[in-house]
């Protein structure tokens, strides 16, 4: 996951995202610091970080539009276990597919937490068409120029 050209902020938030120590507020109230359970995205179920990177309708939708606009299959897992698994698959080797999808992934957990965070402490925020992309946007920016005529050649 690590190897691509997303920010350097995104792969350090994509790190804790995989180690699991980005502090959602199902671990925050273990430590008893009592905050707002539910999910700021879709104010639907409580927040865990299963269900901010996995079932919120929120992050799914982010996801679903994103992999549309790669060209890459709809499916979005329902477990972290598949989640984790569904990372691994789509982001093995160095073809030019799964180098986006690197690259996509890393950026679309950052700007979840990061939209998650904006909502929690500056009571803004965006729907998912701004998040995405806004998403879309950085990947062409940042991408290496090997991969400009691909992502040039997609439409959003």
């Amino acid at each position: 996951m690590f190897q691509n050209a997303a920010r350097p902020k995104a792969l350090f938030i994509m790190l804790l995202h995989l180690l699991r120590k980005l502090l959602t507020t199902d671990r925050l109230n273990k430590w008893d610091i009592k905050v707002e359970p539910k999910c700021s995205l879709c104010q639907s179920c409580d927040e865990t970080r299963e269900h901010l990177f996995v079932q919120c309708t929120y992050t799914r939708v982010v996801w679903n539009r994103v992999l549309q606009w790669v060209q890459l299959q709809n499916y979005y897992p329902a477990t972290w276990d598949q989640h984790q698994q569904w990372l691994i698959k789509h982001s093995g080797g160095k073809s030019l597919r799964a180098q986006i999808f690197k690259m996509l992934s890393t950026k679309v957990v950052h700007a979840i937490w990061i939209e998650r965070n904006r909502r929690i402490f500056e009571k803004l925020s965006k729907n998912w068409e701004a998040v995405t992309k806004e998403i879309v946007y950085v990947t062409c920016v940042r991408a290496p120029p090997r991969f400009h005529h691909f992502l040039h050649s997609l439409v959003f």
